[in-house]
């Protein structure tokens, strides 16, 4: 039996769609969707600069290659790398920290914005009823 643990769900964070997820699929892993992030990101921290700072830090695929990309993003600007340790868990969201078991190194889905664009309206119902 699937024990939900090999998965692993990419998730553009809006509101309730963690409890649920904690809720339906306990043990499968997480991860943050990086388009959504930058996005976010980029309303904070605009510019060519620091948009590729963040996807220098989001793709890092080692400790040192983060820790490079992180000490230029706090040279740029202190606040944007509060705002990278506030996403909490790094698991989530840089490639160097994601769980080898999940044999996948994605960070970003389209997946979400295919059901994003397929909920239409309904996108407004509660995230259990959109599950079922």
């Amino acid at each position: 039996a699937n024990r939900g643990d090999d998965w692993c769900i990419i998730s553009d964070r809006q509101k309730g769609i963690e409890p649920a997820l904690n809720a339906v699929w306990p043990k499968a892993g997480r991860r943050y969707c990086c388009k959504h992030l930058a996005k976010n990101w980029k309303g904070e921290f605009s510019g060519p600069l620091m948009h590729s700072l963040f996807w220098r830090a989001a793709s890092a695929t080692s400790p040192f290659t983060f820790r490079k990309a992180m000490e230029r993003i706090e040279k740029e600007n202190p606040l944007a790398r509060i705002w990278l340790a506030n996403l909490g868990d790094q698991s989530r969201w840089t490639r160097h920290k994601f769980d080898p078991k999940i044999c996948s190194e994605k960070n970003k889905s389209n997946f979400v914005e295919s059901f994003n664009a397929t909920l239409g309206i309904d996108r407004c119902r509660p995230v259990l009823i959109l599950l079922e």
